[in-house]
């Protein structure tokens, strides 16, 4: 029973691993690609923009800031 418990929470992590690079697939292809600016000069300002809105959001965020980083971390199994 202990096995087979484990082996679905196996999966059950691997389906919310691979969601989670999606996610930050998703965000981190917005950042570069989204708007009709240069390539490098429109992904630094909207990196800036980024960072003020999560500035300017006070504590939800630093909240924002770090799902958006937990998503980029690696978690280890």
């Amino acid at each position: 029973m202990k096995n087979a418990l484990d082996t679905i929470k196996s999966w059950a992590w691997g389906f919310i691993d691979l969601m989670l690079i999606f996610i930050a697939v998703g965000v981190l292809a917005q950042v570069i690609w989204s708007g009709d600016q240069n390539f490098f000069t429109g992904m630094v300002t909207r990196l800036t923009g980024l960072i003020t809105e999560f500035s300017s959001g006070g504590f939800v965020g630093l909240i924002a800031l770090v799902i958006v980083l937990s998503l980029f971390s690696r978690r280890t199994a």
